[in-house]
C-alpha cells in the first residue's frame, strides 16, 4: 500500500510541474509567435509589425512605399498603440514621421487613408490641427512630444509602416 501511495504522489507531482510549464510557455508564446512573424528591421508589437522607412517623402510616396513592402501607413487604433509607437519613435530619435490619417477628402473629418474608418482617437498636440498652409496629413511631430501634427501632403516625412 505505501509504494501505490508514494507512486501516486510522484504521478500527481509530476503532473504539477507539467501544469506549470504548460502555463509558463502559454503565456510566453504570444510573444514568440509574433516576433517570428516580422521579417527582418521591423519591429512587432501585438500581432502587428512596424517599419520606419530610412528616406523622407511626400505623403502619397510615403504610401507607395508602405505598399510596396506589403503594408500600409501606420493606423492607429488605440492609446496604446500610439504610446507603444511614441515611445518606440522617441527612443530611436526619429524625426518626423507619417501616419495613414488625412482629411483630403472632407476638411475636418480625419480618416485612414484607403479605407473609410474614422480615427477612433486622436493624439494632436496643442493647438492642433491648425490647417496652417491647407495641412491634410498627420504626421507624429518630435518637436511636440511625438503628438499629432497636421502637414502639408507634400512635405517630406519618414514613411511609418504596418502590417498584420
Amino acid at each position: 500500500m505505501k509504494s501505490t501511495i508514494s507512486s501516486s504522489m510522484i504521478y500527481v507531482s509530476k503532473m504539477k510541474a507539467s501544469i506549470i510549464w504548460f502555463i509558463i510557455i502559454a503565456n510566453h508564446a504570444q510573444g514568440i509567435s509574433c516576433k517570428a512573424c516580422c521579417d527582418d528591421g521591423w519591429i512587432s508589437y501585438k500581432f502587428h509589425c512596424y517599419l520606419i522607412g530610412h528616406k523622407e517623402r511626400t505623403f502619397m510616396e510615403a504610401h507607395h512605399f508602405c505598399y510596396q513592402q506589403g503594408a500600409y501607413l501606420v493606423r492607429i487604433d488605440n492609446y496604446w498603440e500610439n504610446k507603444f509607437l511614441k515611445d518606440l519613435l522617441r527612443n530611436l530619435k526619429v524625426s518626423d514621421t507619417w501616419t495613414g490619417l488625412s482629411d483630403q477628402r472632407s476638411e475636418g473629418i480625419w480618416r485612414w487613408f484607403n479605407t473609410d474608418r474614422h480615427a477612433s482617437m486622436s493624439d494632436w498636440g496643442p493647438g492642433e490641427p491648425n490647417n496652417n498652409g491647407n495641412e491634410d496629413c498627420v504626421g507624429f511631430w518630435p518637436r511636440i512630444n511625438y503628438d499629432w501634427n497636421d502637414y502639408e501632403c507634400n512635405s517630406k516625412l519618414r514613411p511609418l509602416c504596418e502590417k498584420p
